[in-house]
């Protein structure tokens, strides 16, 4: 009589004849740091979501072209302010007054500097804060007579002389007046970052290859342009608190810091948080990539370099989702 086909699975034997001991598929190191991510993820959906209640919550008149930021503006809504597109050939006169009407409405601490003052007009931002209108023109009259030129472009592309007032319930993107980001530079920061995030999937895929030089390049190239980010946030974030100098509706002492208004707290805390980020990111790769130059990792033991690599991708995608909401919208 016929057998039936045994249904048993056969165990893979070691040499001797021992069960052979198969790997669990997938690592303990792996586990952990898919959970520190799904840590991160909801850290960061905990940021942008506050900032995205905070903006949503900002009542329409939080941030305009001729106060400081979360002035109260009841009283103040025929308010005009004047642009001065072009200094003359007196510019020590024109600066003398541009300061004296800029300083008028501020508290001595937070006074602007001639050096300040001098910048917003070559920068083209030096616009004056609200006033009434008399006052205004009689303004245009002086600086006009210093031989300035005053003007503004109105909604219908004419060129008027005064500027009226312009409310926002948060800056918006390339507005000077209100907004001091630079999105040109930070959309090209975050193609360096993008860059990294090749070099190091080029990384991995040269060192489970066995090509060790190639290895090591893309390595140090990761590293050198993660570096090069926080390097040029470093840049921004020097330009914005202490080296330029900012209209009023930016804030109300000529710099932009955490406590100039809603929105640089909100900034520097989320892009702050993300730099931290990056920065350790950077020194994590650093280590490995000594490591990679001593020949430790090889196709057989490279789990920490994947492990990075997934931690450095994660730190791409949040930028990006960051410099959209942040710098975008």
């Amino acid at each position: 009589m016929a057998h039936a086909p045994s249904s048993e699975i056969s165990t893979p034997q070691a040499p001797h004849g021992r069960p052979a001991v198969q790997g669990p598929p997938v690592s303990p190191g792996k586990v952990a740091m898919w959970l520190f991510l799904a840590t991160e993820v909801m850290f960061f959906t905990g940021l942008i979501g506050s900032y995205i209640v905070l903006r949503g919550g900002s009542p329409p008149t939080s941030y305009s072209n001729l106060f400081s930021p979360a002035t109260d503006l009841k009283g103040l809504e025929n308010s005009k302010g004047v642009h001065i597109t072009s200094v003359g050939p007196n510019h020590k006169k024109v600066l003398e007054i541009f300061r004296r009407v800029t300083n008028a409405s501020r508290l001595p601490t937070e006074s602007l500097s001639w050096e300040q003052c001098e910048e917003l007009l070559e920068s083209g931002h030096a616009l004056t804060g609200g006033m009434p209108a008399e006052k205004a023109e009689a303004l245009v009259n002086e600086l006009e007579k210093a031989g300035a030129v005053v003007g503004h472009e109105g909604p219908d592309g004419k060129k008027v002389k005064l500027v009226p007032l312009v409310t926002h319930s948060w800056p918006l993107p390339y507005d000077h007046t209100t907004n001091p980001l630079s999105i040109d530079l930070t959309a090209l920061n975050t193609f360096f970052l993008i860059c990294s995030s090749v070099t190091m999937v080029l990384a991995l895929s040269a060192v489970q290859r066995g090509d060790q030089k190639k290895f090591v390049l893309f390595l140090l190239a990761t590293v050198l342009i993660g570096s090069l980010f926080v390097g040029i946030q470093f840049i921004e974030y020097r330009k914005l608190m202490f080296a330029d100098a900012h209209p009023i509706g930016i804030s109300h002492n000529g710099h932009f810091r955490p406590d100039s208004s809603l929105f640089g707290s909100c900034f520097f805390t989320m892009t702050g948080f993300h730099g931290a980020h990056v920065t350790g990111g950077v020194i994590l790769l650093a280590c490995i990539l000594i490591q990679a130059i001593r020949g430790k990792y090889t196709p057989t033991n490279h789990s920490s370099v994947e492990l990075a690599g997934l931690y450095w991708h994660f730190v791409d995608l949040v930028w990006i989702i960051l410099f959209t909401v942040v710098y975008l919208i």
